[in-house]
């Protein structure tokens, strides 16, 4: 599998491991409805529309807009090819929020919070190893 990257005026989607896509948001960065839009078309890219998992370092983000948050939510549930999505962050405020969000918008695949991107990377090759798994019986 060959690794490969894309940058964007928010950060860098890669793939580096087979079936798992990492994506990093640059510091200060706020995602607002059209910078979702252009996560969810590199993603669409690289991955060429095949099941993946997806770990989201959101350790420089600086908010979110309501409008972005559901859109990807949304789009990322119909569009169906999303396994499972770690989230990395690295303030206990940031923590408590994600779990909060996840805990009252379900999305249709497992999502996990970690503090550490070798651990969040981890579960998402071990989410992917899990789906492979069960497709091929």
């Amino acid at each position: 599998m060959m690794k490969r990257t894309v940058r964007s005026d928010f950060g860098e989607v890669s793939i580096r491991h087979q079936g798992v896509v990492h994506a990093k948001v640059i510091h200060g960065v706020e995602i607002n409805l059209e910078k979702a839009e252009v996560y969810h078309s590199l993603v669409e890219y690289l991955t060429k529309g095949e099941m993946h998992c997806t770990v989201i370092d959101l350790t420089g983000i600086s908010g979110i807009t309501p409008e972005a948050r559901d859109f990807l939510q949304h789009k990322s549930s119909e569009w169906g090819k999303t396994v499972a999505v770690a989230l990395v962050t690295n303030t206990f405020t940031a923590r408590v929020l994600a779990n909060f969000f996840l805990s009252v918008n379900k999305p249709s695949y497992p999502v996990k919070v970690f503090t550490d991107s070798l651990d969040a990377q981890h579960w998402a090759k071990n989410e992917y190893f899990k789906f492979t798994t069960r497709a091929a019986s």
